[in-house]
């Protein structure tokens, strides 16, 4: 007697570049706004890197987007202190996780970031994983909380270095590249340089006029 045949196996989907996949939730969203949680959801497992980049890399674009570091900041905080501290995942209280963006905004920023994005997935690969696992992501981790802080500060055009480091670590950890992860250490080094440089300048400054004013 002939066995019957065998179910065929299903074939594992190869899943979309991230460029792809932000532009599909975008483009998916039901409603005026799109929330934080939906993203959350649809970036699945690629949560800390994905929402990284999300959050951080609009601070480098030159879109009219007033308050969007104070915005951006508290849950990019949240999210760096849960990777330095190990979470496989993001996790998000639900008052945030309904912040949300306007979605034609939202849209414009995606479609400012996938082309750049597009052009460094061609570069971004997995290599040297060491600096993107285990004690060294979580270092990273704490280094994303200090460039969340430093994203908060009101400082003119403060917000640009920490936050493109902010999404080459989220590019780092997504892709599980070592390089990516590097560059955003430097770019962050050079950010919080920069960053305490220019708030010692308003600290002075602003002693200098009080001064001033005492006589």
């Amino acid at each position: 007697m002939t066995p019957p045949p065998r179910a065929a196996l299903p074939v594992p989907l190869e899943e979309p570049r991230f460029s792809v996949l932000l532009l599909q939730i975008t483009d998916a969203a039901p409603h005026p706004r799109i929330a934080i949680g939906e993203l959350i959801d649809g970036f699945g497992r690629r949560g800390h890197g994905a929402l990284l980049i999300v959050l951080g890399a609009p601070n480098i674009l030159p879109l009219p987007l007033p308050g969007l570091s104070m915005i951006s900041g508290l849950p990019l905080l949240l999210l760096a202190l849960q990777l330095a501290l190990g979470y496989p995942a993001p996790w998000f209280p639900e008052a945030l996780r309904r912040r949300s963006f306007d979605r034609t905004e939202f849209r414009r920023i995606a479609m400012a970031i996938a082309p750049r994005l597009l052009r460094l997935e061609r570069v971004i690969r997995p290599r040297w994983p060491s600096l993107t696992t285990g004690l060294w992501r979580q270092a990273l981790g704490l280094l994303a909380v200090i460039l969340a802080v430093a994203l908060m500060l009101p400082l003119p055009l403060g917000n640009a270095l920490p936050g493109l480091a902010l999404a080459l670590i989220g590019l780092a950890v997504l892709e599980g590249d070592s390089g990516a992860g590097l560059a955003g250490i430097v770019v962050g080094a050079i950010g919080l340089a920069v960053t305490a440089f220019a708030s010692a300048a308003l600290a002075g400054g602003a002693w200098l006029a009080l001064r001033g004013l005492l006589g």
